[in-house]
């Protein structure tokens, strides 16, 4: 596995991925029974994980920082035990309810 800068930290708000040299920032949100409201000025991202709802979203994100999203989002899913992981821009909230 290659080398990253990608590390893990818990803050109140949950989990989030940080880079070491960009200081990008990544939070996660389970949203097992809990309401997320995406912020139109970030970028989100979506996962189903086994018992569990994922959102992703980027936190105070710059032009500069965007094409590393997803390297850091392909490491997480490496780092929990996981690479086969779906990963999408699209909110699976609405299907999940429909069906």
């Amino acid at each position: 596995m290659p080398t990253t800068n990608f590390y893990l930290i818990q803050t109140d708000n949950g989990a989030m991925i940080r880079d070491v040299k960009s200081m990008l920032r990544i939070n996660i949100h389970q949203l097992n029974n809990v309401s997320f409201s995406p912020n139109p000025s970030e970028l989100q991202f979506y996962s189903i994980y086994p018992g569990s709802l994922l959102a992703f979203e980027t936190v105070n994100i710059k032009d500069y920082l965007r094409p590393i999203v997803a390297s850091a989002l392909l490491w997480y899913a490496q780092y929990i035990g996981y690479p086969e992981m779906h990963i999408s821009s699209q909110d699976p909230r609405p299907s999940l309810k429909a069906g």
